[in-house]
């Protein structure tokens, strides 16, 4: 599958639905070259040192969302990869999680969490919008889960989970 995440911001939410056999953070970036700043996921970080990457995270992963910081934008980073399987359990700890959403296509939020959680999720926020789960359902700026966004979901408490993805809106690449 080949794809172009945008990034039109400083720093930008985004997530990967496809990847290369060599998901390095080096590998990947590289296509940035010196625009990219840093790379920030869930409890790690790496920072380009002129053209070096250095810290914790050395490599992506198709279940985390992640933080891209550039200095100049808009830009694009593309990436060829293989589709990773959109029926992935995602393991999730009580509170905030940084994660991914598995396909190219989007879906609303209610259809695409299962059922039997979607009353432990507390709130989704993703770059620059949000949503509550209430009493009468989802509400805020945040409709739905679209391919290439990340996103922080706030459960109460430790869960795993699979997306539904038979009401994907649009199967097509972003």
């Amino acid at each position: 599958i080949d794809y172009t995440l945008i990034l039109d911001n400083h720093h930008n939410l985004v997530s990967f639905y496809a990847l290369p056999e060599d998901s390095s953070v080096s590998g990947i970036m590289s296509g940035l070259g010196d625009n990219a700043i840093s790379v920030i996921t869930e409890g790690k970080s790496a920072i380009n040192l002129d053209g070096v990457w250095s810290g914790s995270l050395t490599e992506f992963s198709a279940e985390k969302g992640f933080w891209i910081s550039i200095n100049n934008f808009p830009d694009s980073l593309s990436v060829i990869g293989f589709d990773m399987d959109p029926d992935r359990i995602y393991e999730l700890h009580e509170g905030p999680n940084l994660i991914s959403f598995p396909d190219s296509g989007s879906v609303d939020l209610s259809s695409a969490i299962p059922d039997d959680v979607e009353h432990l999720f507390t709130a989704i926020i993703s770059e620059g919008i949000s949503a509550l789960n209430s009493d009468y359902g989802w509400v805020g700026s945040l409709t739905g889960f679209q391919g290439g966004a990340g996103y922080w979901v706030i459960v109460q408490e430790d869960l795993s989970f699979s997306y539904n993805t038979e009401d994907l809106l649009a199967r097509s690449v972003h």
